[in-house]
């Protein structure tokens, strides 16, 4: 299997991707060996550039307009830089505080524009988007207290209950980490957290690092790159801290949290064994899992299963701002 269902055109898949290729239209395989060959493979010996990869990014986002429904204005929460994106009759006593992935180390509101404005454009939520500060630059725990703070700020314009979590990959992290500092720190709890693909913990070798190394088009040795550059440590009480490594922490209580994965993903235990843990922990949880997509496949609207997978997950949102959050025992498979 693919790591993606590759049966799109070549210029559309091209849009996804973060550095330039030909318009040449490649056939289904074709697509797959390109972002394998592109895929970020973390050696030490061989220091990344990530200044220029965030360049690179925001480069890669140019093509992307404002939609003519969408008002974007710059701002901040708390001295943490802040997009605000939202759309006329979109809901007002609800929004989405969204924080980006990128592996702590890239990644920005800037971006991830794309996908804001189809939450904001599409499926009827405001969101705010951060900027936390990134790794080598500002290692942990910076970037997971820059989104406390963003949220402890946002807490001046809505109730925590018309509040959801939204983020992917790394952000999958750190809004799970976000809801423990707000736990910990006996603030009002948010109406829901969504992690997409989330990266939960660092000192195991789950079965799908091995298992889907052949069909994860993005993600590769991700474990030794968040240890060496955002937390910068292998020791235990570092890595096993919950902030850092939400797996290991304790989200018992009533708000929901809904996880969203690929079977073909190096980050599908996560998923699995976090949903697991909720469960024990008696949370409110749910886990949607979708076949043969590649990593964070949600943020990129253009494929025709995001856009499926888009309109559930903003249901879902829409229902825990209602308080109408839905369980699930079992996950919840999409082919």
């Amino acid at each position: 299997m693919f790591c993606i269902r590759v049966k799109y055109h070549y210029k559309t898949i091209r849009k996804s991707l973060r550095y330039e290729v030909s318009d040449h239209e490649f056939a289904a395989q074709d697509y797959f060996h390109v972002l394998m060959k592109n895929r970020p493979f973390y050696d030490p010996k061989s220091p990344k550039d990530y200044e220029a990869a965030r360049t690179s990014e925001i480069k890669a986002t140019a093509r992307i307009r404002t939609p003519a429904n969408v008002t974007v204005r710059e701002g901040d929460l708390g001295g943490v830089p802040a997009q605000w994106i939202s759309v006329k009759g979109n809901r007002e006593d609800g929004i989405a505080l969204y924080i980006h992935g990128g592996g702590f180390v890239t990644g920005s509101s800037t971006a991830r524009k794309g996908f804001t404005f189809y939450v904001a454009g599409k499926l009827g939520l405001n969101v705010v988007s951060i900027d936390y500060r990134l790794a080598p630059e500002h290692p942990f725990p910076k970037g997971a207290e820059d989104c406390f703070t963003a949220y402890s700020a946002l807490l001046s314009h809505y109730t925590a209950e018309k509040i959801v979590l939204l983020g992917e990959s790394a952000g999958g992290n750190l809004v799970l980490s976000l809801l423990l500092q707000i736990k910990e720190k006996n603030y009002p709890l948010p109406a829901a957290v969504f992690a997409l693909s989330p990266t939960v913990q660092y000192d195991r070798v789950l079965d799908s690092y091995r298992d889907n190394l052949s069909t994860d088009c993005i993600v590769a040795n991700l474990s030794d790159e968040v240890c060496a550059v955002y937390l910068r440590s292998r020791d235990k009480k570092v890595i096993k801290n919950p902030v850092a490594a939400p797996y290991y922490g304790d989200f018992s209580g009533r708000t929901p949290i809904e996880l969203w994965v690929s079977d073909s993903e190096v980050l599908r235990d996560d998923s699995y064994i976090l949903f697991e843990k909720l469960k024990e922990q008696q949370v409110p949880a749910k886990l949607y899992v979708r076949s043969g997509m590649m990593h964070t496949w949600l943020v990129i609207p253009e494929f025709p299963e995001s856009k499926k997978d888009l309109k559930i997950l903003g249901e879902e949102m829409h229902l825990a701002l209602d308080r109408a959050f839905r369980p699930s025992e079992d996950p919840i498979r999409l082919e």
